[in-house]
């Protein structure tokens, strides 16, 4: 089996071994965030009550966010 090798860390959090829990709470909390606005969404819309449209935008930017986080930065050298 062929090993993984990170595709979208930047190099600078891979030379710091403690620097990638840091890199994972941000990750997971920016996931968090763009799931609870989506759900929190459709649970208003559910219940009948209007959903205002910041919740879009909030979950739009946080998983704006984590997308930039975890894709490739084609200006990045390896």
């Amino acid at each position: 089996m062929t090993d993984l090798e990170p595709q979208a860390i930047p190099v600078e959090i891979l030379k710091q071994k403690k620097a990638i829990n840091l890199y994972m709470i941000a990750v997971i909390a920016l996931a968090a965030i763009g799931v609870l606005s989506v759900v929190g969404g459709i649970l208003l819309a559910w219940a009948g009550k209007d959903v205002p449209g910041e919740i879009w935008t909030f979950a739009g930017i946080a998983i704006t966010g984590l997308v930039a986080m975890v894709s490739r930065d084609a200006g990045q050298t390896t």
